[in-house]
């Protein structure tokens, strides 16, 4: 059995103490702190300096002439009983949408827009209700909408169209059956809308652009020319018109677009 003299002991002791208290890190203290160092610096690197952005919107409107016209037409009548009513209206409708049809314009779409039938109650003489409701017949009509390609000639259907019995003109639109292109042109330009904006301010602050960093596209939409007439210009089915036709002016369609873009910029 080895006994160490205290005196070595103490002495041992006093050394690993030195050592410690002079900065000599023991193994475990010595990883330690290199854990430490290693987590420093990895946040460091993570700790990235954000690029500098500027946000610029931008749009653009395209015209274009448009390739369709589109108006709708209907007949009211009314009658003492639901029968009289509709039978009235049926009539009167085919002879519209025979001379619709027989105008034969290019493209010549006819559809059905809307049918309805109503009651119609007796009223006072100031024009209010009856204080108890009485049906004193039925009001019923049938609306179509025709579309044509041939734009110039849309006023023909019309003329053909009231001259046969329609006492109801909701309104004529013109429109492009084929915006693809118009709308790819609109944001093109939109686009460069946005790059030239986000340049002047670049180019006054002392920037340049050195990259998109987010581009977002907003509304691209086609406002075709229509002009309405609220419900609907009704006249007596009576009513005489003058034989010179009606004008039409088509004007143009427009194709609008909007973007949103992020450009990254640095000093120059």
């Amino acid at each position: 059995m080895n006994v160490v003299p205290m005196h070595a002991r103490c002495a041992f002791g006093l050394m690993s103490a030195a050592m410690i208290g002079a900065g000599t890190m023991l193994p475990s203290a010595a990883m330690a702190g290199a854990a430490v160092q290693t987590g420093v610096h990895a946040d460091a690197h993570e700790r990235r300096a954000e690029p500098t952005v500027i946000s610029a919107d931008g749009g653009a409107i395209v015209s274009r002439a448009p390739d369709q016209a589109k108006v709708s037409v209907g007949v009211e009548a009314s009658g003492k009983t639901t029968a009289e009513a509709t039978d009235a209206l049926n009539k009167a409708m085919e002879r519209v949408i025979k001379a619709v049809k027989d105008t034969q314009l290019a493209g010549l779409v006819v559809q059905s827009q809307s049918v309805s039938l109503h009651p119609e109650y007796e009223r006072q003489s100031d024009g209010r209700q009856t204080r108890e409701p009485r049906i004193i017949g039925y009001r019923a009509s049938n609306t179509i909408r025709v579309t044509t390609a041939d734009v110039a000639s849309v006023g023909q259907v019309l003329d053909k169209a009231v001259a046969a019995g329609a006492n109801q003109v909701f309104g004529i639109g013109f429109a492009r059956k084929d915006d693809a292109e118009a709308r790819r042109e609109a944001l093109v330009k939109a686009t460069a809308d946005a790059r030239s904006k986000a340049e002047a301010i670049a180019d006054a602050l002392g920037y340049r652009i050195v990259r998109v960093q987010r581009a977002q596209t907003g509304s691209v939409g086609v406002r075709p020319m229509y002009k309405s007439w609220g419900r609907g210009m009704e006249f007596a089915a009576d009513v005489q018109f003058a034989p010179a036709p009606t004008p039409i002016e088509s004007g143009q369609v427009e194709v609008s677009a909007n973007v949103s873009v992020e450009f990254v910029v640095e000093p120059k």
